[in-house]
């Protein structure tokens, strides 16, 4: 298996290389950018939520103090410099100066105090932020109070691609209390948002006093050009009404297309396909709480029914594409690794029916939630459910459409259910859900030794360190059956040939357009 695991490695990290669409030389200054998204806001407010295509949009929109540079490590962004003192309990930030939040208000450490504040509320990655208290201490500096240390995960967390520390003014964050309820959304990113119709579209136009860094361009950190006077992002849920708009010169990019239409666009005069890393993960959240995934011989039961190779080909077809492994964390982390590989991809229902029989089994119902719209999910679900069946198992897929399906995975109520997940770059990343202090009952997960490796992952600075932890992680996820990795995925969009990416922005994360425009 492990010869197979590398193959499809090299096969992926090489068609990745050659899927990046770097455009030398400038466009043009001014003209108007159009993308049709592939679903729908659940939320315009980044704070709350981890799912797209929010955070696509508000990247442009929006900052932190940190952010993700290429290799998708943190880099500071309205932060001028960072440092940790006390041994990690005490992390202090000097604000970059003369930055203007789209109102044309200085941002100030009060700004930044009361929208870190708001996160740790209504963020998901936010409530893992467990400050002593916050101080400014004076009108650029801030100091983040911990009870026990904090390592360089704390930039990886308030950074996060995901689920962002984004920065508004004080007085924004102070009358938006709720997740899902900001009263404005005022940023200090390259373009500002100017209109919002639900469902049908979101503008963005050009921010004239945007004050960017000067250091070197770094996705979505260092020096930032608008290049564009707006960027209209469409919804166009209909996959052949994204891709005749884009072959058309409608859209000038289109999001989430799958691989057989990447290979099809590869053909079509006048447009690229784009695959973007890091790969994505599909994985299981097991609920932990109820029965029967409360029973660790019933997970063990489906963690050893799974065939990945079966699953990972039926939600992605083209080799290119999917990377069969049981690692955590996607191909382009230095975390990368096959630990417990043993214990992945088994595909023995002969094994699961005595695990069952272990957990005293009585064909209880297991069940599984998938957003309708969502073909990866939807072709993972029914594979899953035929191959659990076979071993035994009272197994059922259950669709729904995506703001119902975000509740539901929330309300508890569900047994088990499945997700395609975040690029979990760093192991920390995990800690939100994994450590019984996300404020959700989707995973209810908690256990001492987990806990433990979360924390001398975040004591800990040096890489070396971190990657055996990162590693121990794993090995402890594979065991207890924490999750249910099946594998990894590249997201793939396209853009027309007049679409200038001076840095290489569209095959990274999220849809960053900084240093993008139009050709002259």
């Amino acid at each position: 298996m492990k010869k197979t695991i590398f193959s499809l490695f090299c096969l992926s990290i090489s068609f990745l290389l050659l899927s990046v669409h770097f455009a030398f030389g400038k466009p043009k200054m001014g003209g108007t950018l159009n993308v049709g998204l592939h679903t729908s806001f659940s939320t315009i407010d980044w704070q709350s939520t981890v799912g797209h295509p929010a955070p696509h949009v508000q990247s442009n929109v929006w900052e932190g103090l940190t952010a993700y540079g290429k290799d998708f490590t943190a880099a500071p962004e309205l932060a001028e410099s960072y440092k940790s003192s006390s041994g990690g309990r005490v992390w202090t930030f000097k604000l970059r100066r003369g930055v203007l939040f789209h109102n044309l208000k200085e941002m100030t450490s009060e700004d930044v105090i009361a929208s870190i504040k708001r996160w740790q509320k209504v963020g998901p990655k936010g409530a893992n932020l467990k400050t002593t208290k916050i101080v400014a201490k004076d009108k650029y500096t801030v100091e983040l109070h911990f009870k026990d240390p904090f390592g360089q995960a704390l930039l990886l967390l308030l950074g996060s691609d995901e689920n962002k520390c984004v920065i508004m003014p004080k007085e924004v964050a102070d009358a938006s209390p709720e997740a899902n309820n900001l009263s404005e959304i005022i940023g200090t990113g390259p373009y500002k948002w100017t209109e919002y119709k639900e469902d049908q579209y979101v503008r963005l136009t050009k921010f004239d006093k945007y004050v960017s860094r000067k250091d070197k361009p770094n996705y979505q950190t260092g020096k930032k050009v608008a290049y564009l006077d707006e960027i209209i992002f469409w919804i166009v849920p209909e996959v052949t009404t994204r891709l005749a708009g884009l072959i058309s010169g409608e859209y000038d990019i289109i999001t989430m297309i799958s691989d057989t239409e990447f290979e099809r666009l590869k053909k079509t005069p006048g447009v690229e396909p784009i695959k973007k890393g890091p790969a994505f993960n599909f994985y299981l959240m097991f609920n932990h709480k109820k029965s029967p995934t409360s029973n660790i011989n019933i997970r063990k039961a489906i963690q050893a029914a799974i065939n990945a190779d079966e699953i990972m080909a039926a939600a992605i077809p083209n080799p290119n594409f999917r990377v069969i492994d049981p690692s955590l964390y996607p191909p382009e982390s230095a975390y990368y690794n096959f630990a417990k590989g043993e214990l992945y991809n088994q595909n023995d229902p002969e094994k699961a029916k005595e695990y069952l029989k272990k957990a005293g089994y009585n064909n209880e119902r297991i069940t599984f939630q998938a957003i309708s719209t969502n073909a990866f999910m939807t072709r993972i679900g029914v594979a899953l459910v035929g191959q659990l069946k076979k071993a035994g198992m009272n197994a059922e897929l259950l669709s729904y459409e995506r703001q119902t399906w975000s509740q539901k995975r929330r309300d508890g109520n569900a047994l088990m259910m499945y997700n395609s997940g975040g690029n979990w770059i760093d192991p920390s990343l995990y800690q939100p859900e994994f450590t019984g202090t996300f404020p959700s009952v989707e995973t209810a997960f908690s256990d001492p030794e987990v806990d433990e490796v979360f924390k001398l992952l975040n004591e800990e600075t040096d890489k070396l360190k971190r990657i055996k932890h990162g590693k121990r992680l794993q090995s402890l996820f594979l065991e207890k059956v924490a999750t249910y990795s099946f594998g990894h995925w590249y997201k793939m969009i396209a853009k027309r040939s007049n679409v200038v990416d001076t840095e290489g922005n569209l095959s990274l994360g999220n849809l960053t357009l900084n240093n993008v425009g139009l050709s002259k």
